[in-house]
């Protein structure tokens, strides 16, 4: 299997456009994968959103870590 880093490079130097929907949590990023996205990207607002929080960076680097592990061993 194709390391993550070299897929991601590959998609982006190739000669089609990446639409990468913004997800928050794992459901979405299956739901986005299961409808042909072929990335998605983790969106801090959402992120926030989904833990009662306004966007304005309350959220710790812990916590912004710990959602995107979530989401990338999801899909």
């Amino acid at each position: 299997m194709m390391e993550t880093t070299a897929r991601l490079r590959e998609l982006l130097n190739g000669p089609e456009m990446v639409l990468a929907p913004f997800v928050y949590d794992g459901l979405q990023a299956k739901i986005a994968e299961r409808t042909g996205f072929k990335a998605v990207y983790m969106t801090g607002f959402g992120t926030a959103a989904a833990r009662g929080y306004p966007d304005l960076g309350l959220l710790t680097m812990t916590e912004m870590v710990q959602n995107v592990r979530a989401i990338s061993h999801a899909v």
